[in-house]
């Protein structure tokens, strides 16, 4: 087979059929992000103890998570009470 001259690559990739193609694998994509929900913009700060938390979403025991103290940067994350501080006052 007969390898395709640089002109006739540029056809082959300039067809409408080509173009159509990446729109639908982008579209499909973009559909597919809109479903994850970013960990970060989960996660919360408590101000009164110092440590980051986040609601636990698995059907376990302890309803929320805590990590330890500056193990997740404050930065960016929404500075909240946590359940934990709210139940001890």
């Amino acid at each position: 087979m007969k390898k395709p001259s640089m002109i006739e690559y540029i056809i082959n990739m300039t067809d409408e059929r080509y173009f159509k193609q990446k729109i639908k694998s982008k579209k499909k994509a973009s559909n597919y992000e809109r479903l994850h929900i970013r960990v970060d913009d989960q996660i919360k700060y408590c101000n009164t103890c110092k440590r980051a938390w986040v609601k636990n979403r698995k059907m376990l025991r302890k309803k929320y998570d805590y990590y330890k103290q500056n193990h997740i940067p404050s930065i960016g994350k929404e500075k909240k009470q946590c359940p934990n501080c709210k139940e001890q006052k």
